[in-house]
């Protein structure tokens, strides 16, 4: 099948079928006697699986080895590479989420200290900060 069938078949674009080709992240087709692509059943199926784990926000890099060991290893290897693959995954996403949380506390922080102002606050331009200015500097740092 060509190019158009293969993107159809996988859900990937053809764009990002040939962007994955030249980033070495599947392997190139064979080429039929008219110079076009052919993709094979086996093709599809590593184009399914490469947008799928690209679906999960893994990077590309670790997904050319994933695909690389699917292609050359047995089902105890695959599930080896993927098992490592998502453990560094959901560390990768455990520690945005404490980042998250510790901006999001720093938000709240901030945003309650505002409520707290009134109108009518006072501070002596050139001599001392506004209180807004105070408060978001003794804000924790995010992730330190």
């Amino acid at each position: 099948m060509n190019i158009s069938e293969a993107a159809r078949s996988s859900g990937l674009s053809v764009d990002t079928i040939r962007f994955y080709e030249r980033r070495e992240v599947l392997p190139r087709p064979p080429r039929s006697a008219n110079g076009y692509r052919s993709y094979s059943r086996e093709h599809i199926a590593t184009l399914s699986l490469a947008a799928r784990l690209r679906e999960l926000a893994l990077p590309l890099d670790e997904i050319a080895s994933i695909l690389r060991v699917a292609h050359d290893a047995t089902c105890g290897e695959l599930r080896d590479a993927l098992s490592g693959t998502v453990a560094g995954a959901l560390g990768r996403i455990d520690d945005r989420i404490a980042g998250l949380r510790q901006t999001r506390a720093s938000l709240s922080t901030l945003r309650r200290g505002l409520d707290r102002m009134t109108p009518d606050s006072e501070r002596v331009a050139g001599l001392a900060p506004c209180e807004c200015v105070r408060m978001v500097g003794e804000l924790p740092r995010a992730g330190g």
